[in-house]
C-alpha cells in the first residue's frame, strides 16, 4: 500500500500509455472540429462556431504542451502524481468543449444538421475510447460530459425529432460508456498482470484480450509468416498461431486489402505509426467483422525491426452508429428512406434541376382501403402488407429514382431528369398495375389498389414544400375520383384541398357544438303491419350548409381519427331517446350502426355495457349494426360479440351479400340479424339474378335461425316479392324515410300494409 504522495506503478503505467496517444488524438480533434465549422457553421451561429473553435484550440495546446513536457522528463520525475492531474484537467476540458458545440451553435431549422452535430460528437467519443479507455473513470466522466449537453440542449428543444435523438444518443453514448468503462477495467487488469509476472501476466492476457476483443499481431519483416496473439487467432477462426502473410491477406476484405498492405509500407518505409480500419470474414457466419488497427514499427532483441500490430473488433461501436443513422433516415417497418430523409433528398433533386434546367416529378402514393385490412386481419398483417408494397415498388423503380415510405400508408416516388409529364405517368401506370398481382394475407387474396398524385417540377412548384402539397392534393383528387388512379395536380385541386381542410375543421368543432343529430327510420314487422323497431341515422346540421347527409363526412371522420366519438354520442343520444320513448310507453327496439374502428376498439362492449345499463334499457331493446368487413377476422369477431350478448346487445350484419362473409365463416359468427343489401332489393322482382340472391339469403337466414330485415324497400312490387319470401321485417322509402324524433310518435300507431302505401299523417322531411 502506498503511503506517499506517489502513484502506485500500475497508475504510473496507466499515465504513460494516456500520453502516448494524446498528439495525435488531439490534431485529429481539431481536424474534426474545423471540419464542422466549416460544414455546420453557415446553418448555426458561425461566429460562435469560431470562437468555439479556438477555445478549442488553446485548450489542445495545453494538452500538446504537456505532452510535449511529459515526454522529455527524466524517468525519476514521471512519478509525480501532478501529470496524472494535468491529463484529467485537459481531457474534461475538452469534453466540456465538445459538449457546449450543443449550444453554441446547434442548427435550429436543419435537421440533417443537427444530426450531423450529434454524428459528430458521437464520433469523437467514440475515437476517444482509442485514447482514454486505459482510465475508466476518465472515458466513461469525458463521454458523460458530452452525454450531459447533447440531452439537455434536445430536451430543451422538446421537439418530436429532437426527443428521437435525444433517446437515440442515450442508447448509444450508454453502449460507449459501458465499453469504455468495461474497456478500461480490462486495460487496467491488464497493466496489473503486467506488472505482476510475465507468465501469470501472459496467460490472464489473453483472457482480458477475449474480452475487449482486443489482439495483436508480430511481423519481423524477414519471414513470410505473421506471428498472431491466441484473441487474435480466434477472432480470425484459426487455430495457427503463426500463418503466412497471404493466408492472412486472405482473411481481408478484398476492397481493404490494398489500403492495410499500404499502411503496412508506410510504417515499414517511415518508421511512423499508421492506423487503418477494414473487415475480415468470420467462417463460421460468413458475416464481416470491422476491425480498428494501429500498426507500428518497433526494434527488436537483435537489433532489428519488427511490425507491431494492435487489432480492436469495433465491430459493435459501428453497428451502432448505423443503427443510430439508419432510425434518423430510414423507415425500420420497410427498410425505405423516412421523411426526414425524403425531404432532404428531394431539396438536393431540386437543386441539381435547377442547376441543369432539367424536369423532375414526385409521385405521392395513398394505399387505398389499408384502414380496412389494419381493423380486419390486425396490425401486424397490415405491416406486412406494407413491407410487401415496398419491395414492389423498389423494384419497378429505376435506379436513379427514390422511394420513402412518408409514414402510415403513404409513400412518395421522386423521379429525376424526366422530359414530360407523361413519363411521370408511365411510372405510376406501372403502380396501379400492382393490383394485377394479389397478395396473400392470413389465406385471404388482397388486391392492392392505390390513388396517385403527380406533380412536376418547375411546372407544379420550385420547392419541396409547394411541390409536395401540390402532389397531395392530386393523390386527394384520384381518391375522390373513384380511387385506384392517378390523377396530375392541377391549380382547381387547391380549392378542392382547401374545401377538405375546412371540412375535417368543421368536423373537429361539430361535437362540441351539438351539431349532430338523429334521425329513425322505422322498421316494419310484415305479421303485424307495425313497427317492430327504428334505425337511427346520424345527420349534421351545419351552420352554413343545412342538413348534410352521412355519406358526406363519415369517411373524412375515420381518415382524422373523430369517428370513435361519434360513434360514442350516437351510442348515448339513441339510448337516451329510446329511454324517453319508453316512459311515453312506446315500445320500440333500435338499432345504430358503428364504424369498424370503433367496434374493434379497446373497451368498445364495456361502454356499451355502462350505457344500456345508465339508460335502463332492456336486453334486445338494442342492436348493433357492423359491416361484413368486420367478420374477416372471426376470432375478434366472436369475443367482442359473445361480451355484447352476454348483457342482452344483439348484433347485426348491414348491407349483408357485399362484402366478405363465406358460409363457413357465417356459422362461426355470433349475431342476431341479417340485413340484406338494398342494392340487391333496388332489382327486385325483374332482375332474376337479384331475386335468386335475395330469395338465397331469406331461406338460409330463416334455416340458420336468423333474424331477416330487407333494407331499401322503395316500391310495392319489392314488398309484395320480399313477402312472398316469408321476410318478416322490411325497411325502406316504401314505408316511411328517416324521420326525426318527434314523428316517430306519431308512426307508432300507423298500420302499415301492401297494399296500397299508407297515407301519412306527417310532413316528411326530404
Amino acid at each position: 500500500m502506498h503511503t506517499d504522495n506517489k502513484p502506485s506503478p500500475t497508475r504510473l503505467m496507466q499515465t504513460a500509455l494516456l500520453f502516448k496517444g494524446l498528439s495525435y488524438s488531439t490534431a485529429g480533434s481539431l481536424i474534426v472540429a474545423l471540419s464542422m465549422v466549416y460544414i455546420i457553421g453557415p446553418y448555426a451561429d458561425q461566429l460562435q462556431a469560431w470562437k468555439w473553435l479556438s477555445v478549442l484550440a488553446v485548450i489542445s495546446l495545453y494538452r500538446w504542451i504537456t505532452y510535449y513536457t511529459y515526454s522529455h522528463q527524466t524517468t525519476d520525475r514521471l512519478t509525480d502524481a501532478k501529470w496524472g492531474l494535468n491529463f484529467k484537467v485537459g481531457a474534461y476540458a475538452a469534453a466540456v468543449t465538445w459538449g457546449s458545440a450543443m449550444w453554441l451553435f446547434y442548427p435550429d431549422s436543419n435537421p440533417e444538421y443537427q444530426v450531423l452535430v450529434i454524428l459528430g460528437l458521437a464520433g469523437v467519443s467514440g475515437g476517444a475510447l482509442a485514447v482514454l479507455s486505459y482510465d475508466s473513470r476518465i472515458i466513461t466522466y469525458y463521454q458523460a460530459i458530452i452525454l450531459v449537453f447533447i440531452e439537455s440542449r434536445l430536451l430543451w428543444e422538446n421537439e418530436p425529432f429532437a426527443i428521437e435523438l435525444a433517446v437515440l444518443s442515450l442508447f448509444y453514448f450508454g453502449f460507449l460508456m459501458k465499453g469504455g468503462h468495461e474497456i478500461g477495467q480490462n486495460y487496467s487488469e491488464l497493466i496489473k498482470l503486467r506488472y505482476d509476472t510475465e507468465k501469470h501476466n501472459l496467460a490472464l492476457l489473453s483472457t482480458t484480450e477475449e474480452i475487449a476483443r482486443i489482439g495483436y499481431w508480430q511481423w519481423d519483416m524477414k519471414s513470410r509468416n505473421i506471428e498472431l496473439s491466441s484473441s487474435l487467432a480466434k477472432m480470425c477462426n484459426t487455430e495457427q498461431i503463426n500463418i503466412d502473410m497471404k493466408t492472412c491477406f486472405g482473411k481481408v476484405h478484398t476492397d481493404d486489402r490494398r489500403r492495410v498492405k499500404q499502411a503496412i509500407d508506410y510504417v515499414v518505409e517511415t518508421g511512423k505509426n499508421s492506423t487503418v480500419e477494414y473487415r475480415i470474414q468470420n467462417t463460421e457466419n460468413d458475416e464481416w467483422t470491422i476491425m480498428n488497427q494501429i500498426i507500428k514499427r518497433i526494434e527488436n532483441a537483435q537489433g532489428g525491426y519488427s511490425i507491431l500490430g494492435t487489432v480492436q473488433d469495433i465491430s459493435i461501436i459501428k453497428s451502432a452508429e448505423k443503427k443510430i443513422f439508419d432510425m434518423a433516415y430510414f423507415d425500420e417497418l420497410t427498410g425505405l428512406a423516412n421523411r426526414n430523409h425524403f425531404h432532404q433528398h428531394l431539396d438536393e433533386q431540386i437543386k441539381h434541376a435547377r442547376r441543369k434546367d432539367r424536369k423532375l416529378a414526385i409521385l405521392y402514393i395513398d394505399l387505398d382501403g389499408f384502414k380496412e385490412i389494419n381493423d380486419t386481419l390486425g396490425h401486424d398483417r397490415g405491416d406486412e402488407y406494407l413491407k410487401i408494397i415496398a419491395n414492389r415498388l423498389k423494384y419497378l423503380l429505376r435506379d436513379i429514382d427514390f422511394v420513402a415510405r412518408l409514414g402510415g400508408d403513404e409513400f412518395c416516388i421522386i423521379l429525376e431528369d424526366i422530359h414530360e409529364g407523361i413519363d411521370a405517368s408511365i411510372i405510376a401506370e406501372r403502380c396501379l398495375a400492382l393490383s394485377k398481382s394479389s397478395i396473400m394475407l392470413d389465406n385471404q387474396k388482397i388486391t392492392p389498389k392505390m390513388s396517385i398524385g403527380i406533380a412536376v417540377y418547375p411546372d407544379d412548384g420550385t420547392q419541396t414544400n409547394t411541390l409536395l402539397k401540390a402532389a397531395d392534393t392530386a393523390m386527394y383528387s384520384a381518391k375522390h375520383d373513384g380511387k385506384h388512379a392517378c390523377a396530375f395536380y392541377d391549380p382547381q385541386m387547391t380549392s378542392d384541398s382547401i374545401a377538405r381542410l375546412q371540412l375535417e375543421a368543421d368536423l373537429q368543432t361539430a361535437l362540441l357544438n351539438n351539431e349532430f343529430e338523429l334521425w329513425y327510420q322505422p322498421k316494419i314487422a310484415l305479421n303485424t303491419g307495425r313497427m317492430s323497431g327504428v334505425e337511427a341515422l346520424i345527420r349534421w346540421q351545419h351552420p352554413q350548409r343545412g342538413l348534410i347527409a352521412p355519406d358526406y363526412f363519415i369517411s373524412t371522420a375515420e381518415r382524422i381519427g373523430l369517428i370513435n366519438k361519434i360513434g360514442e354520442w350516437v351510442l348515448i343520444t339513441a339510448c337516451k331517446q329510446l329511454q324517453q320513448w319508453k316512459q311515453m310507453n312506446i315500445e320500440l327496439d333500435i338499432a345504430i350502426n358503428i364504424s369498424s374502428a370503433h367496434f374493434s376498439s379497446e373497451g368498445f362492449a364495456e361502454k356499451v355495457e355502462q350505457v344500456t345499463r345508465e339508460f335502463n334499457l332492456a336486453p334486445g331493446d338494442l342492436e348493433i349494426e357492423i359491416t361484413e368487413s368486420q367478420t374477416r377476422n372471426p376470432k375478434e369477431h366472436i369475443n367482442i360479440c359473445h361480451q355484447l350478448q352476454k348483457n342482452g346487445i344483439k348484433i347485426a350484419i348491414d348491407d349483408f351479400g357485399t362484402g366478405y362473409s363465406s358460409l363457413s365463416v357465417l356459422k362461426q359468427l355470433e349475431i342476431d340479424t341479417l340485413k340484406v343489401d338494398r342494392e340487391f332489393i333496388r332489382e327486385l322482382p325483374d332482375e332474376p339474378a337479384a331475386a335468386l340472391m335475395v330469395s338465397t339469403i331469406v331461406n338460409m337466414s330463416l334455416a340458420m335461425g336468423y333474424s331477416i330485415v330487407a333494407e331499401g324497400v322503395e316500391t310495392q312490387e319489392q314488398a309484395e316479392f320480399l313477402s312472398s319470401l316469408g321476410c318478416p321485417i322490411m325497411q325502406g322509402y316504401y314505408f316511411s324515410k328517416p324521420v326525426p324524433a318527434p314523428q316517430i310518435k306519431e308512426l307508432v300507431n300507423t298500420h302499415f300494409n301492401l297494399y296500397p302505401q299508407p297515407t301519412q299523417s306527417y310532413t316528411e322531411n326530404p
